[in-house]
């Protein structure tokens, strides 16, 4: 069987301080494949520091 984990953190007032702390943890992410960060407050340094987590991370399959 294939298991998806999920994480939504939509609509938690993520700031991009919030974000680079995620991408951080997205260099290092084993298991979590479905990731909802919608409605958040994420500016540009935030977006930057999670494309570039996300560039290496190979376990993410799906992001909102």
């Amino acid at each position: 069987p294939i298991f998806l984990l999920l994480g939504s953190l939509a609509e938690n007032q993520i700031s991009n301080k919030g974000a680079k702390a995620l991408a951080r943890s997205l260099l290092v992410n084993r298991s979590l494949m479905v990731l909802d960060l919608r409605s958040n407050s994420i500016g540009p340094t935030g977006a930057k520091a999670l494309a570039d987590a996300l560039k290496k991370n190979q376990i993410l399959l799906s992001l909102k």
